[in-house]
């Protein structure tokens, strides 16, 4: 199966190229290669390639910066998908495409499934709910959250860093999630792209925290003193952060448990993984 990755110098694109090479032939285009805001590029590279499953990566992360120039926002997160789209559609190829938690309100205490009603707080958001239905109704859309590069630099090594330094270690504790890691994700995102399945699946590892239970249970594992993590809220930010967030946005894995897939490890899981490796274990 010919695989090819849009966004391939991202953190999730990087680690679906490590799957996707040891399966099948993989076409990695970052963005130097294809500025996937752009029609004819798109269509002449997919036409080019003519990948069987064409994996959008590309993204800009920058959730203030959305709410700061909302044009680009839009190239990216809807014109972007909506090409891609046309292209996978003249040559039968199978879109999948990357979402995002911040598609939710954060009013919900409990995980969201995927059938729970959107409500996007800001830009970021309310423009990558609108490339979902742009990537069009036969894509495999995928949803996930706080995603972090499980080979780093991620949240394991910034709270070791703080840890292994002097003082306080400040962390968001106003706001929870599923933080997610990108080997696990892309191994989702690889079993759904040979799957061929369409629709909207949320993929992140399990366990939702804020990132001061997440960094307090890093110094746990370490050996370091819980109490030097300080748990920061968003009313700290001065000046103010443009965009809002979500108070809670983890996510249930409900529709790819209906598909039969393994469940998603905890993330704690990962970072045992990850202290490990950093160890030298």
């Amino acid at each position: 199966m010919t695989v090819l990755v849009s966004g391939a110098e991202g953190q999730l694109g990087r680690a679906i190229l490590r799957v996707a090479a040891a399966e099948g032939r993989v076409i990695a285009l970052p963005r130097r290669a294809l500025d996937v805001t752009i029609r004819h590029e798109v269509h002449e590279a997919v036409t080019a390639h003519r990948p069987v499953v064409l994996v959008n990566c590309a993204a800009w992360r920058n959730v203030d910066g959305h709410e700061l120039d909302p044009l680009r926002a839009r190239r990216i997160n809807v014109d972007a998908p909506t090409f891609l789209r046309e292209a996978c559609d003249r040559i039968g190829a199978h879109l999948v495409h990357i979402s995002t938690d911040f598609v939710f309100n954060g009013a919900r205490d409990e995980p969201y499934p995927e059938s729970y009603p959107a409500g996007p707080l800001n830009v970021y958001g309310a423009t990558k709910l609108e490339g979902e239905s742009a990537a069009g109704p036969e894509a495999t859309v995928v949803r996930t959250s706080w995603l972090q590069d499980s080979n780093g630099p991620n949240m394991v090594e910034r709270v070791l860093d703080g840890l292994e330094g002097i003082g306080e270690v400040a962390l968001p504790g106003d706001r929870r999630s599923t933080p997610s890691f990108t080997d696990d994700v892309a191994r989702v995102v690889w079993w759904l792209a040979s799957e061929r399945h369409s629709g909207l699946v949320h993929a992140a590892n399990e366990g939702a925290t804020s990132w001061a239970d997440f960094g307090r249970a890093v110094a746990d594992e370490v050996g370091h003193d819980r109490e030097r993590i300080r748990a920061t809220s968003e009313a700290d930010h001065r000046p103010p952060r443009p965009a809002r967030r979500p108070r809670s946005s983890a996510l249930e894995n409900t529709v790819l448990r209906d598909l039969g897939h393994p469940p998603m490890r905890h993330h704690q899981e990962v970072v045992t993984e990850i202290l490990g490796r950093l160890r030298g274990g």
